[in-house]
């Protein structure tokens, strides 16, 4: 009895110290990453891997997607993109909006220099030998003005900088700064050791660091993108029907009169381990793809079928529909597009706002407002701001407030009090 117990003891206190641990294999990484790719870029990628590997060939003939009756001139119909704002738009909307000193010129030249993930990847000599009546100081007060607009993190010039500006938390800033490899490798007792800070104190900042965005510029159109849509979409006998424009891409494996010697090096090897991922995950991705534009067109079904408004929908909505993550809706649908009634579409155009979700230059110039007309004598805290939005229907937390009045140079409450 004395032993049965001892060892029951003993047994929960094996298990409390198993800890569960996650680590996605190369071809999980690998997957992700073709899902996330534009028809376009997933193109690309083949190209390149046809030009590598020996093992793999494309024919035409092989590829049973929509592209093969389709006679449609995509650079024509480029004319009839529903149009999606642009990610140098929705910055110059802001500046605009700025009650601050800024170099107005030089912020919207550096907003049309992002590229596709909100990045800026030009020195700064390239970019004031068009500016030469400013210089660095004012390049950089530019640049960090840029960093604090909505999305957080644009015109970095490295991921260490993009994520450093999206938070204020220490430890975490100490994490981006020496510790991401760490981070990678899920060597949290060495951050606590060299940062002398608590275990959980470490997950807890590694759990911040992973809401942050290293992409932040990838959620906004690329219209060049378009001009390979990744599914056509119809109407037949009231039934939307949706295909894939490239199924197999014409890809298939090249029989090589190899020996089996030959067979066992590890050249053969690898470009035979590089084409089973790149076919498995071409076949994830179609999967993947098509379950979900499957559960917008149903969601957005009056649209196709009546040409009727587009409803609220949000992606984790679709996410749950799906029974998938909400990342691997976003994955899903970035970058890409949809054929429809000689439109093109990109994918998020479905994904639609409700009214209280409104742009975020409309709700710096609300707040803008109501700091304008409050008794200078007994000025608004943010979280009375808050109320006032939120009656306003607009869903906006203290601390949201709090970091748009930073983006409008607005103080706080107790320092826009005038004294009687």
């Amino acid at each position: 009895m004395i032993y049965d117990l001892y060892m029951a003891k003993l047994e929960i206190k094996t298990t409390q110290n198993i800890k569960q641990k996650q680590v996605m294999s190369y071809h999980q990484r690998f997957e992700l990453e073709v899902l996330e790719l534009s028809n376009q870029d997933l193109i690309k990628m083949i190209q390149s891997e046809l030009e590598n590997n020996p093992l793999l060939g494309q024919d035409s003939n092989l590829e049973t997607g929509r592209i093969q009756k389709e006679n449609s001139n995509f650079e024509l119909l480029m004319n009839y993109v529903v149009e999606e704002e642009t990610l140098s738009e929705h910055l110059q909307k802001q500046i605009r909006l700025l009650n601050q000193d800024i170099n107005i010129d030089l912020a919207f030249f550096v907003a049309d220099m992002l590229d596709s993930n909100g990045y800026l990847n030009y020195s700064s000599q390239e970019l004031l030998k068009y500016f030469p009546q400013y210089n660095e100081n004012d390049l950089e007060k530019t640049i960090q003005i840029i960093h604090n607009l909505d999305p957080l993190g644009c015109a970095a010039r490295n991921v260490k900088e993009c994520l450093l500006s999206q938070t204020s938390d220490v430890n975490t800033q100490k994490i981006i700064k020496g510790f991401l490899p760490d981070v990678a490798l899920n060597h949290l007792s060495n951050i606590s050791k060299q940062l002398n800070i608590p275990l959980n104190e470490v997950q807890k900042s590694i759990d911040h660091l992973k809401t942050l965005n290293p992409k932040p510029g990838s959620n906004f159109c690329n219209t060049s993108l378009y001009l390979s849509p990744d599914i056509y979409c119809y109407v037949e006998s009231q039934e939307i029907c949706i295909e894939l424009m490239n199924e197999t891409y014409g890809l298939y494996r090249i029989p090589l009169s190899l020996s089996n010697t030959e067979k066992k090096t590890k050249q053969y090897a690898l470009w035979d381990n590089k084409l089973n991922n790149l076919l498995l995950a071409i076949k994830k991705r179609n999967r993947t793809l098509l379950k979900i534009v499957s559960y917008i067109c149903e969601y957005q079904k009056d649209y196709f079928l009546y040409s009727s408004e587009l409803k609220p929908c949000t992606m984790k909505r679709i996410a749950e529909l799906a029974q998938v993550h909400e990342s691997t809706v976003s994955r899903c649908i970035a970058n890409k597009s949809i054929i429809f009634d000689n439109q093109i579409i990109p994918l998020k155009h479905f994904i639609v706002k409700s009214i209280a979700d409104d742009s975020t230059s409309e709700i710096l110039k609300v707040i803008q407002n109501i700091v304008k007309k409050e008794d200078p004598y007994h000025p608004l805290s943010d979280d009375k701001i808050s109320n006032l939005l939120n009656d306003l229907d607009y869903q906006i937390s203290r601390r949201t407030v709090a970091k748009y009045r930073d983006i409008l140079t607005i103080p706080s409450s107790s320092k826009r009090r005038k004294l009687k």
